[in-house]
């Protein structure tokens, strides 16, 4: 992960609770609406069972229910798994009347209104009820009603498993959805954050470095205005400083920009490798000549399709840096080297090298090692080149060229060539 400063990470944070929010939300509603379904439609039907055989039961009058009662009977009725019972309201009393021994000996109530659901303990157990009135086949001035009990008692257990084993599913649920959102929040922002991070170094490595140049070309312009009488050739010196430091910072800006660059994800022309390779080498042959230094170039033929500017710009680099920390008399050498999943590019020099310690830092930003303080430069150069490279999926590395000098290796792979093998 890219490191972020607070106003990014404040980002993050509300984007992911925003998807948390939403996932919860319609997950969580769609759960939630399954368990209920699912909880209340056995009940349902339950309740579906008990009123129709209430209704039944009604149906068939006080006096044949009674009389099925008094002599145990069968009905023609099946519903095994229900009970009943008669209820006579005279008054304010009330008689109950059933063959069912568990009723008669706990006596239910008659309760609540007709054509009502209830759900009531009996005996230490759980009964769905439907009371119904009935009518005698002659009036007898009282209230006749039938009432069918269904028990519950697994229906009751199993709703209040459901209840008890939601309570980790929901814990589960939530932190899923926790790390869900956060990494799909992660995965949302990070291009926000990567261009964020580029700009804010930008802006970070720009303002530190210009601090210098600016200060110098403030104080000789502050002295050119001290002496408002000088012609232009007294005060040269001072103006060509000035011009000097301005270089300086239109080399670091253009830098800095470049590394952007590198990194970008955008492509340009295409070319081969060994062709950019090799025309950048022949730009570069004359200047070497001219500082008596020799130019060795061992390019082989590489079909590598590479962007054409990038690889030319990161041999400039890698081949300028040779040349300019290479004595008069000493050799650059560049190899290409076509391999089996891609090519090998290495720039080698026999100048003034790099520090054994300081190897590993070679290529941070505006890196310059002690015995190259007094060779004009930014620091820069080396990463720009690591961008470059790293943009295309490659590698580069540093070491020591025995026995004096610096050799850098970039390795490219061939994707193409790779998934082809893979499927082969």
């Amino acid at each position: 992960m890219v490191n972020v400063d607070r106003d990014i990470k404040k980002r993050w944070m509300v984007f992911a609770l925003v998807n948390l929010g939403l996932v919860i939300l319609i997950f969580g509603a769609l759960i939630a609406g399954f368990g209920a379904y699912v909880a209340t439609e056995q009940r349902d039907q339950l309740r579906d069972g008990v009123r129709e055989y209430a209704q039944e039961l009604a149906a068939l009058g006080y006096d044949e229910l009674r009389s099925v009662i008094n002599s145990d009977s069968a009905l023609t009725l099946d519903a095994p798994e229900y009970r009943f019972a008669l209820y006579t309201v005279t008054g304010g009393d009330v008689m109950i009347e059933t063959s069912d021994d568990f009723l008669f000996n706990n006596s239910p109530s008659l309760g609540g209104r007709a054509n009502e659901h209830r759900t009531e303990n009996v005996g230490g157990h759980t009964f769905e009820t439907y009371t119904v009135q009935t009518f005698p086949s002659e009036e007898d001035g009282a209230y006749h009603y039938v009432k069918v009990f269904a028990v519950c008692d697994s229906l009751t257990a199993a709703l209040d498993e459901i209840s008890v084993y939601c309570i980790p599913f929901v814990i589960a649920f939530i932190v899923v959805a926790v790390v869900f959102s956060f990494v799909w929040g992660y995965i949302a922002i990070k291009p926000i954050m990567t261009d964020y991070v580029k700009q804010k170094d930008f802006i970070n490595d720009m303002s530190h470095e210009i601090r210098t140049p600016l200060a110098v070309i403030k104080g000789n312009l502050e002295n050119v205005l001290a002496s408002p009488d000088s012609t232009v050739s007294e005060q040269s010196e001072m103006l060509y400083a000035s011009l000097e430091e301005v270089d300086y910072m239109t080399d670091i800006s253009s830098g800095l920009l470049n590394i952007v660059r590198g990194r970008s994800a955008s492509r340009g022309k295409e070319t081969k490798m060994s062709d950019v390779i090799s025309e950048t080498v022949d730009m570069f042959a004359d200047m070497a000549t001219m500082a008596n230094k020799a130019l060795i170039a061992n390019i082989e033929y590489c079909d590598l399709p590479v962007d054409r500017e990038k690889i030319k710009q990161l041999a400039s680099v890698l081949i300028e840096n040779a040349v300019k920390y290479t004595a008069e008399g000493d050799r650059i050498t560049v190899r290409l080297k076509n391999t089996n999943d891609g090519c090998v590019f290495t720039v080698t020099d026999t100048g003034i090298g790099v520090p054994k310690g300081d190897l590993e830092t070679i290529f941070d930003r505006f890196y310059r090692a002690e015995n190259a303080k007094d060779i004009p430069g930014t620091g820069l150069g080396l990463s720009i080149a690591k961008a470059i490279v790293e943009g295309m999926g490659g590698s580069i590395r540093a070491a020591a060229n025995v026995p004096c000098g610096l050799e850098i290796t970039c390795v490219f792979k061939n994707n193409k060539g790779a998934s082809a093998a893979n499927r082969v």
